[in-house]
């Protein structure tokens, strides 16, 4: 370590723009720096700051300082000037200690002595995210080792008793207060991988017949349409109502910035798919919300109106073994009753749909794989 003040400038120097163009290598040097931390870091310094930093961060969503701040460009401010912002009134020195804790673990910047800034992770909405994170993922995850322990450490499958309607408010499962509650959802859509970034959509239009008002793809549970919006950008000469958006009524409702060119429709995808015919039935981060079981049921119901050799279906699962997908893992089980699948799980739900898969599309930044499937 003759160099150690070399290598550190050189890690200070490292910015996200350095990587334009390249997520893959981004998401290496992440996973090398992860790996790095826990060869050099104490147990305590490993395990110390976890629970408390989201505590914080908790706590100044209440106060609703998130939401002001970002509104505010994350403009740099002193304590008192944040505690100006705060709703309900909070007392300066708490707010104090909560903001150089923010700082210590890198999720605020402290400009000078006493001036904090939102660093480069927040926008004006990541609040929302935020939000979310602590009504249903945080408060979930606190609640599992009580309900793993109720059901005798039992793998969990059902949909409907769940570990999240054990602690949710009225004992509403995920989807349920899914409804209830959309604003805390908006973000959903923007942190993963999409079909255009991952699938050569040239592909898809090869061969594709729209000549008589056919659809090119259907989109179920696509919440608001980025999946289609992206693809309606790489391809903007689709003819109108070529793309169609499906997901629940609460949902599609709140679709208001579409494109004129995709049609929302709205469908519950446990019922007869009415589109019939379509070039592709696409699936983002859908079936792994659900059981073996339901996502052959689910999958059965695009079955049903395929045409052979022309129709694919398309299932993008996250797959393998990073942080983020190995989280996503025990978190699906947490929410949902849900999991995660292996390739050879994946080949097991889509055969007994009636589908052969042509190909697996992998992610290069090994997040997601999409999983292109056809009449058997």
């Amino acid at each position: 370590m003759s160099n150690l003040e070399g290598l550190i400038a050189t890690l200070n120097g490292i910015e996200a723009g350095d990587f334009e163009g390249n997520d893959a290598g981004r998401l290496k040097l992440i996973e090398a720096t992860k790996k790095l931390l826990v060869r050099v870091e104490a147990k305590e310094e490993r395990w110390f700051d976890l629970p408390i930093v989201f505590a914080a961060v908790e706590i100044l969503l209440s106060l609703g300082l998130w939401q002001k701040w970002a509104a505010a460009d994350g403009a740099s401010k002193s304590a008192g000037e944040l505690c100006e912002l705060c709703t309900p009134k909070c007392d300066i020195n708490l707010l104090r200690h909560l903001l150089k804790l923010l700082v210590s673990v890198n999720m605020i910047a402290e400009t000078r002595e006493n001036q904090f800034a939102l660093t480069h992770i927040w926008d004006n909405d990541m609040w929302k995210w935020i939000a979310s994170q602590a009504v249903h993922r945080g408060s979930s995850a606190v609640n599992l080792p009580l309900f793993l322990a109720k059901t005798g450490y039992k793998e969990p499958h059902d949909s409907i008793n769940t570990n999240y309607a054990d602690h949710s408010p009225g004992h509403l499962n995920f989807f349920d207060r899914y409804v209830v509650e959309l604003c805390f959802y908006e973000r959903l859509g923007n942190i993963q991988g999409a079909l255009a970034d991952i699938y050569d959509t040239d592909s898809l239009i090869h061969g594709a017949d729209l000549s008589d008002g056919s659809v090119l793809c259907v989109d179920i549970g696509g919440h608001h349409g980025i999946d289609l919006t992206r693809l309606l950008d790489k391809h903007p000469d689709f003819p109108p109502g070529s793309l169609v958006l499906e997901d629940l009524p609460e949902v599609v409702s709140g679709a208001t910035n579409l494109n004129e060119k995709i049609k929302a429709i709205s469908h519950d995808m446990f019922k007869p798919q009415p589109v019939k015919g379509s070039r592709a039935y696409y699936f983002h981060a859908v079936l792994h919300d659900w059981s073996d079981s339901a996502a052959t049921q689910i999958l059965k119901n695009t079955v049903e109106v395929m045409k052979r050799g022309y129709s694919r279906d398309m299932v993008l699962p996250v797959a393998g073994a990073t942080a983020i997908q190995s989280t996503m893992d025990v978190e699906m089980m947490s929410l949902c009753s849900a999991h995660e699948r292996t390739g050879g799980m994946w080949t097991k739900v889509v055969a007994d749909a009636g589908l052969r898969i042509i190909k697996i599309w992998e992610d290069d930044r090994g997040n997601e794989g999409l999983i292109e499937a056809e009449l058997a």
